[in-house]
């Protein structure tokens, strides 16, 4: 699993809480443009699995089902900087490809979404320098 993920669209999650009295525990919106952090910190619950903490844009720290994580990676709604590359180069390739047959429809569809991956990649790019100064 990559470290540093980006919402590719918004969705709810519902955080779970350890605590006695669950004071933490609710729904959130993760927003899309949302860049996750998973930190080192890990936490095995009995009957539920493990769970692992995130920092989400720097600014809100909550634990995360693995299996949630997962599941928001499989099904697109979290992506990698990888993911983003390999987008950009396939939109790029089709975008060719319409281009050459002189399909105006696939054209449209797939510069649209090149620069969806093109905003999503600068942001967390521009996340993660910032990280490292």
């Amino acid at each position: 699993m990559f470290r540093h993920l980006i919402a590719k669209k918004s969705f709810k999650h519902q955080i779970e809480c350890f605590c006695p009295d669950r004071h933490h525990a609710g729904p959130i919106t993760i927003h899309r443009g949302d860049i996750i952090e998973l930190t080192n910190e890990r936490q095995f619950i009995p009957d539920r699995g493990w769970y692992s903490l995130i920092n989400m844009n720097n600014e809100r720290h909550f634990y995360i089902a693995l299996k949630d994580l997962d599941n928001y990676y499989d099904s697109g709604e979290l992506v990698s900087l990888v993911d983003l590359d390999l987008k950009e180069n396939y939109s790029k390739y089709k975008i060719n490809a319409a281009l050459d047959t002189g399909d105006e429809d696939t054209f449209m569809v797939f510069t649209c979404e090149l620069k969806e991956s093109k905003l999503l990649k600068e942001k967390i790019e521009k996340h993660l320098y910032q990280r490292e100064t």
